[in-house]
C-alpha cells in the first residue's frame, strides 16, 4: 500500500494492485512504442522526399542517360525506364510503410486513451499519464 498525494493537503493510502501496475506498465511500454515509430516515420518521410527528387531529376534526365542505383553497398548501372521503375517502387514501399506506421500509432492512442480513463478514475491527480 502506498500514500498517495490527491490535494496538496490530503493524503490517501491507494492500494496499487498487480493489475493496476500491468496498466501503468503497458501504457509505458506503448509510450515506447509510439515514440519509436514516430522517429521511423520521420526517417521514412525524409527518404520518401528524397526518392520524390530523385524521381523528378530522372524525369529532366536524356533518355539515354545511365544512372546508378543504390542497393545496399553495391551500385547499379540503370537506364532511365528501369531507374523510373525502381525509384517508383520505393516510393510506393515507403508510403506503404508510412500508412503502417500511421496505423499502428492510431491503436497506441486509442489504447493510450482507455487506460488513461482507467488510471485517472482510480487514482486521479496523483498520476501524470501526459507528455
Amino acid at each position: 500500500m502506498s500514500k498517495v498525494l490527491i490535494d496538496k493537503n490530503d493524503e490517501v493510502d491507494l492500494e496499487v494492485t498487480s493489475q493496476d501496475q500491468k496498466m501503468i506498465n503497458l501504457f509505458g511500454r506503448l509510450n515506447n512504442r509510439k515514440h519509436e515509430l514516430l522517429k521511423m516515420k520521420a526517417y521514412k518521410q525524409e527518404a520518401l522526399e528524397k526518392s520524390g527528387d530523385a524521381r523528378d531529376e530522372i524525369f529532366l534526365a536524356d533518355d539515354d542517360a545511365k544512372f546508378n542505383y543504390t542497393m545496399g553497398q553495391a551500385f547499379l548501372e540503370t537506364d532511365k525506364v528501369e531507374s523510373e521503375t525502381l525509384v517508383e517502387r520505393f516510393i510506393e514501399k515507403l508510403e506503404t510503410e508510412i500508412k503502417q506506421i500511421d496505423s499502428e500509432v492510431s491503436a497506441i492512442n486509442s489504447k493510450h486513451q482507455e487506460l488513461k480513463v482507467l488510471l485517472y478514475a482510480k487514482f486521479k491527480n496523483s498520476i501524470n499519464l501526459e507528455e
